[in-house]
């Protein structure tokens, strides 16, 4: 019975190490080469895998694998820690598929952009885990830009937004980089050109220029096309307050006319808003309707082509010149400035209804609407003169004592009190 009994142990010891042993197997690789691989169940999940150069590397490796396994039992996350390089990608990849939204301007800055990052990327390690940038080397690398002759420090300031914009793109898409305290820099930047509220002669002024094009040597239909399509755009872009790439690309459908509203996608926050339909913008929409200008999806069929908006800017710039409006970037008056004159105007119309000028112009957060709020002519009249009467009353005032600088500043005989020769002397 004894004899048995060890028998039995001893091929169930067997067996133990014949089942570990059959984990793993060696093979002949490409060239000869002897490798080594690793198959085995593990709580019910299948692991297998060949191509390592050692029995030691596949142990290791089958280990992380079970490891991983038990730690997805705890509610653990692990994955390969992402590097710098890795983080470019996932944000060059987002940047991309939006740009197919966009117009070709959107794209060309991007591929800018990217260049630009993949230079930080390069100095900071692209090897290295992102997890690793700090502060410092945000800010090693904006005095980088800031030494170039041929950027300034708004222009540098822009690109360390951009390289903060990748490590919040890599932080939403990687599971190891939740927990992350992304490190961010403060720079101060001074726009060189600021826009401005356009007056409502030099938007009438504009939109008939666009309208009554002169005479051209050659492609004198096309250019006359080109210059309706940019009349409208303008009377568009003050009446609804939208942004150029909104606009020239506004389909039919977004003109619910049952509803008596208008809805606007927006490409850049990535939202949707509608406006009243007010006759004016009805008027525009139909008016090219009946004279065939549209085709059965787009308002304007010619946003197709990548450079619509380019097209479309050009023909302003080129009216304004010709009427000699102060259009420009350095006079504060652009296609984007009518956003900024539709807002300010909407507020001064609405007595300060913040909520409701903001659901027109479809901004998120009051820091960026406030960009676009303008003192109107009027108002800083209004202070002017109000100021200009307090300052009046004060020195019209002869019974005030102790205010030196009015009229009032005298005795009853006539003589300063004698606090002020005090003072003077």
């Amino acid at each position: 019975m004894k004899r048995i009994g060890k028998k039995l142990g001893s091929t169930s010891a067997v067996r133990r190490e014949e089942t570990v042993v059959k984990n793993f197997h060696q093979y002949v690789g490409p060239g000869g080469q002897a490798l080594h691989g690793y198959m085995r169940r593990y709580k019910n999940v299948r692991l297998r895998k060949k191509g390592f150069t050692s029995k030691a590397e596949a142990e290791r490796h089958l280990r992380q694998a079970m490891n991983d396994i038990d730690a997805e039992e705890r509610g653990e996350i692990r994955c390969k820690p992402t590097t710098a390089q890795e983080a470019l990608n996932i944000y060059r990849r987002n940047q991309e598929v939006r740009a197919r939204d966009k117009g070709y301007q959107y794209a060309h800055n991007v591929r800018s952009n990217c260049k630009i990052i993949q230079e930080f990327v390069d100095h900071f390690g692209p090897n290295r885990l992102i997890r690793e940038c700090t502060e410092t080397d945000l800010r090693e690398f904006y005095q980088i830009l800031c030494f170039r002759p041929t950027l300034n420090k708004n222009s540098a300031g822009v690109f360390i937004s951009r390289i903060q914009g990748m490590l919040k793109a890599a932080q939403k898409a990687k599971p190891d980089l939740i927990n992350w305290l992304r490190p961010t820099l403060k720079v101060n930047r001074t726009p060189e050109f600021e826009h401005r509220v356009v007056e409502l002669t030099e938007y009438a002024t504009l939109v008939h220029t666009l309208l009554n094009p002169p005479l051209a040597p050659s492609r004198r239909t096309e250019r006359n096309k080109l210059w309706r399509d940019a009349a409208d755009v303008v009377q568009l872009l003050r009446l609804t307050g939208g942004r150029l790439n909104e606009i020239v690309r506004i389909r039919l459908d977004q003109f619910l006319w049952t509803k008596g509203k208008l809805r606007l996608y927006a490409t850049k926050t990535e939202n949707q808003r509608d406006l009243p339909l007010w006759d004016c913008i009805k008027e525009i929409a139909q008016r090219r309707i009946q004279d065939g200008l549209t085709d059965d999806e787009l308002l304007f069929p010619r946003a197709k082509t990548a450079t619509f908006d380019n097209a479309i800017a050009r023909a302003c710039r080129k009216a304004a010149r010709l009427a000699n409006l102060n259009y420009g970037r350095t006079n504060g008056f652009t296609c984007h400035s009518l956003r900024h004159t539709f807002i300010s105007d909407m507020m001064e119309a609405s007595g300060n209804n913040v909520a409701l000028v903001m659901s027109y112009s479809g901004h998120k957060s009051l820091e960026s609407f406030k960009i676009y709020l303008h003192a109107p002519t009027q108002g800083c009249t209004a202070t002017d003169q109000r100021i200009e009467s307090v300052g009046l009353f004060l020195a019209s005032f002869a019974g005030m004592k102790g205010i030196w600088g009015t009229p009032g500043m005298v005795d009853e005989k006539g003589k300063p009190p004698e606090n002020h020769k005090t003072a003077l002397s």
